[in-house]
This record gives structure tokens, C-alpha cells and sequence, in this order.
């Protein structure tokens, strides 16, 4: 029976590199994404080599419809999942001070950057339930210690600590676990499509002087997910570099 891994924003990359180590972990991962059909593919063929049974959906993170006919699409064609990674992420755009912030924009961050995590950490639990096992593991970041300009990122990876912890809580007894990992600056995803300047600045800003690698973040997710951290939950680890 395979062992089956949601990972949502699982096709580029953090999320990719997290999908890579899950199936080189004998797990095969459901890969989520929004409209990247090009990456979507590309993903595939790189992790079918490790989990040939991988798939990438579709999915509108803040449609409760959309994620529960995900979930119920992935159960059916794999199985239920023994792990939800929560990473996905959507951008805001230009930054903007909170004056400047249009709340149609705010709510629809919010929605989609925290909602989302709710809505497929809710869908996934009755099977975890069932199974008195399941391993829930969200991707945190720096920026929820406050950053000018992003405010609704900021406020969605505090909510995001809040809901990892509360789960943590709730599930413990009924051998779910829920922690997060929280990358620093790293060289991957949307950091790489900032000014080259910016790159560097935010690099020298670190005590390790250099930047992470979307490795190292899916290391630290593979160690929460696997069966072996059954008696960690509620943590935050920092792949930072010590920032």
C-alpha cells in the first residue's frame, strides 16, 4: 500500500524540492497547483522517476468546493493521505503599506494564503482520524515577524503558527502531528526574482553570510513528516541561517 503526501504548491520551487525529497522517501506525492499546467508537467516527470504513481491537480485553494474535490480525487486514484504539506503560497503583487492596501486584495490573500491550509487540513483529517496517524507540516516563513509591504503574507504565516499549534493540541491523542518549518532567505522560488542587489543585501544580512537552499527547507519537512518525529509536534524550525 502506498503512502500517500499532499503538497500543496507542489510543483515549483520549495514546493517542488519538497515533493523531490518526499519520493525519495518512499512516499508518493499529490502534487497541488493553481494554473502552471508547463510546471505542472515538468514536475511530473521529475518526480515520477522516485513515485511513479505522482500526481499534479489543479486546485483553487480558497474554493472549499475545488479543495474538497481534490482531497477526494487523491484518496480515490492513491489513497488517503498520511501527510498534508501546507506550502503553497499566492503573491500580493508590488508591495503595498497597509493605507495603500485595496481589502478586496486583502481578503483574497488571506483566503488563499491561510484559508487554503485550512480548508485542506480540514478535508484530510477524518482519514487521519480513521487511521490514528497522520503528519501535518506547514511552510512558515521569516516574514511573519513583520515585513513593510506584505502585510496579508505576514499575517497569514502568523496565522498559520496559530493554526499549526491549536492542531497540534487537538490531534496529539489520536497520533497526528502538526509543526512547521520556517525558511529563512533563500535561493529559490520568488526570492530569485528580486533585484540581484536585494539578493545579496538580504545574503550578508545572515550570520551564515550566504543564502539557503530549497534542500535544506525540504530536509527539515521530510524529518516532520516522517514516521520517526511521532513525538514532536506544535514546533517551529528555522532554516535560516541563524537570522
Amino acid at each position: 500500500m502506498q503512502r500517500v503526501a499532499i503538497i500543496s504548491g507542489g510543483t515549483r520551487g520549495l514546493g517542488l524540492a519538497i515533493s523531490d525529497r518526499l519520493a525519495r522517501a518512499e512516499l508518493t506525492p499529490a502534487m497541488l497547483y493553481h494554473q502552471d499546467h508547463a510546471a505542472a508537467e515538468a514536475a511530473l516527470e521529475r518526480i515520477r522517476v522516485h513515485a511513479p504513481s505522482a500526481m499534479a491537480l489543479p486546485c483553487d485553494l480558497a474554493d472549499p468546493d475545488s479543495v474538497s474535490e481534490v482531497v477526494g480525487e487523491i484518496s480515490q486514484a492513491l489513497g488517503a493521505a498520511e501527510v498534508l504539506v501546507n506550502n503553497a503560497f499566492q503573491s500580493t503583487g508590488v508591495p503595498k503599506k497597509v493605507h495603500e492596501l485595496e481589502p478586496a486584495l486583502w481578503n483574497e490573500g488571506l483566503a488563499v494564503n491561510l484559508g487554503g491550509a485550512f480548508l485542506l487540513t480540514r478535508c484530510v483529517l477524518p482519514s487521519m482520524l480513521a487511521a490514528e496517524y497522520g503528519r501535518l507540516v506547514f511552510v512558515g516563513s521569516l516574514a511573519a515577524r513583520g515585513e513593510p509591504g506584505r502585510s496579508v503574507y505576514s499575517v497569514a504565516k502568523n496565522g498559520l503558527v496559530g493554526l499549526m499549534k491549536t492542531l497540534a493540541k487537538e490531534y496529539a491523542q489520536h497520533g497526528i502531528t502538526s509543526n512547521m518549518v520556517s525558511p529563512g532567505f533563500m535561493d529559490a522560488g520568488a526570492f530569485l526574482r528580486l533585484d540581484e542587489q536585494i539578493r545579496e543585501r538580504a545574503a550578508k544580512s545572515v550570520p551564515m553570510k550566504r543564502l539557503g537552499t530549497a534542500e535544506e527547507v525540504a530536509e527539515a519537512v521530510a524529518y516532520f513528516a516522517g514516521r520517526d518525529s511521532g513525538y514532536t509536534t506544535g514546533q517551529i524550525l528555522g532554516v535560516d541561517g541563524g537570522a
